[in-house]
């Protein structure tokens, strides 16, 4: 896992309320970490083809995901 998807994991943790707990809490985290991996990998898909060879190698490597 690379250091984007990291920051990503505590940008997503950072928007969930403080007071839910267990299940809902996690539930809500789920989903603001799986919102903001498709917004990135659409900012990567539409960056073009800086990061690698076409648009599926361009997210595997910026995203440090071994294919």
């Amino acid at each position: 896992m690379n250091k984007r998807i990291k920051e990503l994991q505590f940008q997503a943790a950072a928007q969930v309320n403080p007071l839910l707990e267990g299940s809902e809490w996690q539930q809500v985290f789920v989903e603001n970490f799986a919102e903001l991996i498709i917004k990135e990998t659409l900012q990567v898909a539409r960056a073009g083809i800086e990061f690698g060879d076409g648009m599926e190698d361009a997210v595997y490597k910026y995203f440090g995901v071994e294919e």
